[in-house]
């Protein structure tokens, strides 16, 4: 197994690539320009799209989970959606937000 299994980092267009070196890697998700897809914020919380720039989909043959939405906050504190692409996030956050606000 490669360490950089599993790794990805986003491209010009916001798709998954794979880096060609740890460092490559670190020096990205370090920059939080990188990572951050959405942030919306309320009077009870926040909602929070990121690119978490590793495969959390604990599943052989499952596309990679490359983003979560998570809720900062409120009653749904900790509630947490995952998604593998960029449109599926940027989707998934406006319709927490919506889901939030009903």
């Amino acid at each position: 197994m490669n360490i950089l299994d599993g790794l990805y980092i986003l491209d010009e267009n916001h798709k998954p690539i794979a880096p060609t070196s740890l460092e490559q890697w670190s020096k990205w998700r370090k920059d939080d320009n990188n990572v951050q897809v959405a942030l919306s914020t309320f009077s009870w919380g926040r909602v929070s799209t990121i690119f978490l720039g590793k495969d959390y989909s604990n599943v052989l043959n499952l596309e990679p989970q490359l983003f979560e939405t998570m809720v900062f906050g409120g009653e749904y504190n900790g509630k947490f959606w995952r998604y593998s692409n960029w449109e599926q996030a940027v989707n998934g956050h406006k319709e927490v937000c919506t889901w939030m606000l009903d």
